[in-house]
């Protein structure tokens, strides 16, 4: 009996050692921290599957992509994402959620990409609820602002779908203008030594005619900036006439001083642009300037800014390095010949930028290749239906 006792003892004993409880008790549940989500996060990457890999499961994803439809914001950098809601809670209690691109690289940095096929995705954890109210994307340009509303559930990611074509208010696009007489209006041009043609030497001017060019206002480019995109402004008119797309000096208008005249010579005119057009060629091929070489591979040093094609290709360098993300238009006057016209075409589609011609359309003149203010409105016209998707 005396055994019997010792040996319940020691099973007992055993029991208790090995974790387990005598009948009746109650196990206390494990402390749980509550969810708790940053109102800004930061990250190094783009990937929005990456972004939301560590995610407590409590949690929810929203996947914000970003894209351009068309080409109004393409090429800008983006800097960070938020969304703030008016009603329910986004991270830690308060209305606001922002994920933000921490690289000090501005090359790695994502940039907006045409079509959702290019889309940028970014990754923000939320809490879970229904929410509506606004994202704000802040790029290397602008910020932009769009509606959104979605349901978050915990463990799921959700989509938003941001088109840059479609902010709910566009920013006011700089253009710059670069050209020869075609594109001049005393005045009006970022230099006062550079020489006009209009108003001046327009002969419907003094005659008091009909068509007369006698204003900025009937320009083809203002008329294009101002009465034909919804959202543009000057930057700067860098235009000269008599001038070639090839390095050339000419004699400034007023000081009698030596200015470099051509427009590799005139690159750097512009302060801020978005976008630059360019309305060259038609004295190249007045007085002849060499065609040359399609110099793709060349370094700016070694292009040859004498010959028509690498003279064009140095402007095209020069502009897209000096002014990050610009968006180029090459416009094509009626009355270049074909080795000009062609060559702007060959390099128009080696960079990808869209370009207008005028061979073959009739533009009504004033004088030589100077176009009337009928002209004119027909080459705004034609620029912006052509260019359009590149016009906000």
């Amino acid at each position: 009996m005396k055994n019997r006792k010792i040996l319940v003892f020691f099973l007992a004993a055993a029991v208790f050692a090995c974790g387990k409880e005598p009948a009746g008790t109650v196990t206390p549940e494990p402390e749980v921290a509550p969810l708790s989500v940053s109102a800004t996060q930061k990250k190094a990457y783009v990937s929005a599957a990456k972004d939301l890999e560590s995610m407590d499961p409590r949690a929810a994803g929203l996947e914000v992509q970003l894209f351009d439809s068309k080409y109004f914001a393409v090429g800008e950098r983006v800097l960070s994402v938020s969304f703030e809601t008016s009603g329910g809670q986004v991270a830690d209690g308060s209305g606001k959620v922002t994920m933000e691109w921490v690289s000090e690289d501005p090359v790695n940095r994502p940039a907006v990409g045409h079509g959702k096929e290019a889309a940028a995705g970014f990754g923000i954890t939320v809490l879970p609820g229904e929410f509506s109210g606004t994202f704000t994307v802040r790029t290397s340009r602008y910020t932009y602002t769009f509606p959104g509303s979605f349901k978050a559930e915990a463990g799921k990611t959700v989509n938003a779908a941001l088109d840059f074509a479609s902010p709910q208010k566009q920013p006011v696009r700089k253009v710059g203008v670069m050209g020869d007489s075609i594109s001049t209006f005393d005045g009006a041009m970022c230099d006062p030594d550079y020489s006009p043609f209009y108003p001046g030497s327009d002969p419907n001017v003094s005659a008091g005619a009909a068509g007369a060019v006698d204003s900025k206002e009937k320009t083809y480019w203002w008329k294009l900036i101002y009465n034909y995109m919804k959202n543009g402004s000057l930057d700067v008119n860098s235009s000269w006439s008599g001038t070639r797309v090839v390095h050339e000096v000419k004699t400034g208008r007023k000081t009698g001083k030596s200015i470099g005249a051509g427009f590799v010579d005139r690159a750097y005119d512009f302060v801020d642009p978005d976008i630059i057009l360019i309305h060259g060629g038609t004295n190249d091929k007045n007085q002849s300037s060499p065609l040359g070489n399609y110099d793709y591979d060349l370094p700016l040093s070694q292009l040859d800014e004498t010959c028509f094609r690498s003279a064009y290709i140095k402007l095209i360098k020069m502009l897209q390095t000096r002014y990050e993300g610009v968006q180029l238009i090459l416009i094509i006057g009626d009355t270049l010949t074909s080795g000009y016209e062609t060559s702007i075409i060959e390099i128009a589609k080696h960079y990808g930028l869209p370009y207008i011609d005028f061979v073959g359309v009739s533009v009504p003149k004033c004088k030589g290749s100077h176009p009337t203010e009928p002209g004119f409105e027909i080459m705004a016209q034609k620029i912006y239906d052509t260019c359009k998707d590149y016009l906000p």
